[in-house]
């Protein structure tokens, strides 16, 4: 299942995407459950990061403040795995 994470905003209005394969069972056990509660988006200024994240179909986009615990993991995930990638 492809996991994706795509962080756009900050000062320069830069976009980042970054990508990874995870198997089913990983998605099922921690990823998409965690996109079935997003945090709360609360805007404290311009100039943030807000991310987009999907597993498979399932999307979310949560601003930079709220990227913490499972949240962080997660786009750690995707950015290890294009990194991987790209090494290949």
């Amino acid at each position: 299942m492809r996991l994706v994470v795509v962080r756009t905003g900050g000062l320069a209005g830069m976009r980042r995407t970054w990508s990874s394969e995870v198997s089913s069972e990983e998605a099922e056990e921690r990823w998409l459950p965690l996109l079935q509660d997003p945090p709360e988006s609360r805007e404290d200024g311009n100039d943030r990061f807000t991310y987009e994240i999907s597993v498979g179909k399932q999307a979310v986009t949560i601003p930079e403040q709220s990227l913490q615990g499972s949240w962080r993991e997660l786009v750690d995930r995707a950015r290890e795995g294009s990194r991987q990638t790209r090494r290949a």
